[in-house]
Order: C-alpha cells, then sequence, then structure tokens
C-alpha cells in the first residue's frame, strides 16, 4: 500500500482533502501527502509511532516530541507540535480524503484505485469547457470586463481578453483555460461557510445544486450539513430560497501571466518588503498588518484600460531573452483613475509627485538585486 495519492494536475485546490483529514496527511499546493513509508516509525526513538496492519499507529504517551519522526519524513507532510495527538502528518487510511474529493482525483494504491481524471484543453488561445457550472465567480475577477454569461455559462469577449489568465487561476471547477495550459491555481481559504439553522427549512435545494456533492442533508436533524472546504463556487448560497448559507472567501494574488518573468518564489515578508522600499515604481506593495505582499504581475489591463495612450506594455531584453514591462509616460496621464480601477493585483495608485502613477513594473530587477544580496531565494527572473 503506498499512501495517499492525488492527481496534482487536475486538482481544484479546494482544500476539502485537506480539511477533512484528522491527521493533517494532507498538504496542497505545494502538495505534500504521506505515502506510508514508514520510515517515521523506523526513527521514532520511542516507540510511540509503530506500524499496525500497514497503517502508522500512535501512542500519545510514549511521544517525546523529539522531532525525529518529521525529519526523516521524505515528503516532510510529518509534524509534531504541541497539540495532541503530537506527531501528526501520518495516514490511518480512514478513506475521507477519498470520499470528499468533488472531482474523484484522490487514490490509495491498493485500497482504493480513482481512474486519472482526463483534463480536456481547448486548442485556442482562450477557451472555456464544458465543465463550467456557471457560478460566475470568473466575471467579477475580470479586469477588463472581458466575461459575460449566456445560457449559465461563462463567455469570452476575445477582442477585450488580454490573457491575464485570472479567470483560470480563480475558476473553482477548472473550467477556462489560457494558451492552451493548465492553469496554476489560485490558493483560497474559506473564511466562513455557516448554515441559520433558525432559516434553514431542509428544502435541500443546496445539496442538489452543488456540482461535487459536498453537501449533506441530516435528516434527523432536518438540516444541512456543509464541508469544511471546498471549490467555493457559491452556487449553494445563491440557489438558497431564504439565505441561510453564508460563505465568505480570501483568495490569494494572482501569478504572472506566465511562469516566465519576476515570480515570487518564497513569501518571505521580511526579505520582501525590503525589497518593496527599493522599488523605484511601487511595484512590490507591503502591507505591514496583514504581513502580506502584492506585486505588479505585468497583465497589460491598466494599458488597455488607458485613454491617453499614457501607459503601454514594452518589452526588454536581460540576458538574450525578451520580458514584458510596463511602460509609463506622465506627460500623456490626465489622472483618470481608470487603470486603478481595472488593476487585479491591487498596486497601482495615483500619486501627488512628479510621477503620477505609482505600482507597475518596469523589470528595473532593483528587487531582485536586493533579495540576492539578502542571501535569500525569495524572487526569481524565469
Amino acid at each position: 500500500m503506498g499512501g495517499i495519492k492525488i492527481q496534482e494536475e487536475a486538482c481544484l485546490v479546494c482544500n476539502a482533502c485537506a480539511a477533512i483529514c484528522p491527521m493533517e496527511a494532507i498538504e496542497i499546493a505545494p502538495f505534500k501527502v504521506c505515502i506510508l513509508c514508514m520510515q517515521c516509525v523506523n526513527a521514532c526513538p520511542t516507540g510511540a509511532l509503530y506500524e499496525s496492519n500497514n497503517v502508522v499507529a500512535f501512542k500519545p504517551s510514549k511521544c517525546i516530541k523529539c522531532g525525529a519522526c518529521a525529519e526523516a519524513c521524505p515528503t516532510k507532510i510529518k509534524k509534531v507540535d504541541d497539540r495532541l495527538p503530537y506527531s501528526k502528518g501520518h495516514c490511518v487510511l480512514c478513506k475521507r480524503c477519498v470520499e470528499i474529493c468533488p472531482i474523484d482525483i484522490i487514490s490509495i494504491p491498493g485500497l482504493i484505485e480513482k481512474p486519472p481524471k482526463e483534463i480536456k484543453i481547448p486548442e485556442e488561445p482562450i477557451g472555456v469547457t464544458d465543465d463550467c457550472v456557471g457560478c460566475e465567480i470568473c466575471v467579477p475577477v475580470c479586469p477588463v470586463d472581458a466575461i459575460t454569461m449566456e445560457d449559465n455559462r461563462a463567455v469570452i469577449d476575445k477582442d477585450k481578453c488580454i490573457y491575464c489568465s485570472i479567470c483560470a487561476q480563480t475558476c473553482p471547477w477548472n473550467a477556462i483555460f489560457v494558451s492552451g495550459k493548465i492553469p496554476k491555481k489560485r490558493k483560497k481559504e474559506i473564511l466562513k461557510f455557516e448554515v441559520d439553522e433558525n432559516k434553514c427549512i431542509g428544502c435541500i435545494v443546496c445539496v442538489e445544486t452543488c456540482p461535487g456533492n459536498m453537501i449533506k442533508f441530516n435528516r434527523k436533524k432536518l438540516i444541512v450539513k456543509l464541508p469544511k472546504a471546498c471549490p467555493a463556487c457559491e452556487l449553494c448560497v445563491k440557489a438558497c430560497p431564504v439565505d441561510a448559507l453564508t460563505l465568505e472567501v480570501k483568495y490569494e494574488s494572482a501569478h504572472p501571466i506566465t511562469d516566465e518573468g519576476l515570480v515570487i518564489i518564497e513569501k518571505d515578508y521580511d526579505i520582501l518588503e525590503k525589497c518593496s522600499k527599493v522599488c523605484p515604481t511601487d511595484a512590490i506593495v507591503a502591507d505591514k498588518k496583514t504581513k502580506t505582499i502584492k506585486m505588479c504581475i505585468v497583465c497589460g489591463a491598466c494599458t488597455v484600460a488607458c485613454p491617453t495612450g499614457a501607459l503601454k506594455l514594452g518589452t526588454i531584453n536581460h540576458r538574450g531573452k525578451n520580458y514584458n514591462r510596463i511602460e509609463f509616460s506622465p506627460h500623456l496621464c490626465d489622472k483618470c483613475g481608470k487603470c486603478v480601477e481595472v488593476c487585479p493585483m491591487k498596486t497601482l495608485r495615483l500619486s501627488r509627485g512628479k510621477i503620477p502613477l505609482k505600482g507597475y513594473c518596469v523589470m528595473c530587477l532593483l528587487c531582485l538585486s536586493c533579495a540576492e544580496a539578502e542571501k535569500k531565494k525569495v524572487l526569481e527572473l524565469r
């Protein structure tokens, strides 16, 4: 038996499997899972971890929290902390992850085998597949208003589209593809997903609406049971006739248009804050309160929205390779603010200084030099 196996390229990054796992044996994007190799058992000096019927078993009373199991774990999913049961990250074959996955891409070799999910990628610059459930999540995130809904399906205006891929990164059900590539999904965190028991009438409309069959109905209590995590398409919330459901989701920043360009590879706030201070155009924004970083992804939305031609998408050559950059002509800017409105990363802002606009990347690479000086790889030019 080989532990947990996830078809990573098809994953929705909904985190339902990680949320339901009682032993925290799954982490998503980057993917870490227990493979039941038993190296943690072999490393445990006290016998707190032991093998039982091909599964890792644990006796908390014997654990001295030495961390030897975590150090031995080849996938680095094993962890030791002060919360019971102290040593976590080993699979106990409860099969909950397999049962909760809305698209059936989790297997446990030797116990439950799921067939590989076929990923149909449209052979066009940008396309919407039949997996679209009409949730409309993609509509508000498009920085250039290129997406509308027709017959309960997303339709993209290719004359407006700037191929920034933010819609594909955000789509809960992997129904949008740009440039024939599987999108790198934006991470999301469900802050609140609740049912108001005083409002719920047990009509099970939400149960029937959920594309992943993740909402269950408790017939004894006549109330619906919501998953801890899900793709968060909000269809259930919209379908509820009595407004009994509340769903609040926090999304991480979008990724660059492609895997190329200047990208954040490690979110070390302290170092990235130093990088933000050397950026001449404030294209890296550090929030001290939330300890988060936002960075211009050179998507070009601002250049499309600019009515005066003050913003243009240009290129710069670095070591023989061309990279996109934002070019700004201050004398053409009338401070209308349309670029600020469409910026998906919310880095753009109007300024009272000599340069009336801040927050766009010119690919000067001063931030990269700063990161390299700190001797920690937080930024990379690909």
